[in-house]
């Protein structure tokens, strides 16, 4: 898994006004010029305790890492973890990407946005 690091890049993946959010996530998806995925995690500010956003964060990783070789290569996705899935536990946070992913056909085995 390649995770998107500089600040440049995560706004590069916001401001491409390709976005789909759930109860608990937001997904922000950009085409790249690669032939892999690069992945980003934030959590909302508004998530007061950092350990509560680490937490989030350290789920959403496990997500991918169990789920990246299901998906179609060529994309950065960034997955921002919204108040309410401070609620959620791990199968929640599955489901709610789960749900986004096939929502925006980003699985192998969909057809093509």
């Amino acid at each position: 898994m390649i995770i998107i690091k500089k600040n440049s890049e995560y706004k590069s993946v916001y401001n491409c006004n390709n976005s789909i959010s759930d109860y608990n996530l937001v997904l922000f998806i950009k085409r790249n010029d690669c032939n892999y995925n690069r992945f980003g995690f934030t959590a909302a500010k508004k998530i007061k305790k950092a350990v509560s956003r680490n937490i989030i964060r350290r789920r959403l990783k496990e997500i991918v890492r169990i789920n990246e070789y299901n998906l179609k290569e060529g994309y950065d996705i960034v997955l921002m973890a919204r108040v309410n899935a401070v609620e959620s536990d791990y199968k929640g946070l599955e489901k709610s990407f789960n749900k986004l992913m096939k929502r925006k056909k980003l699985f192998k085995g969909d057809s093509n946005q």
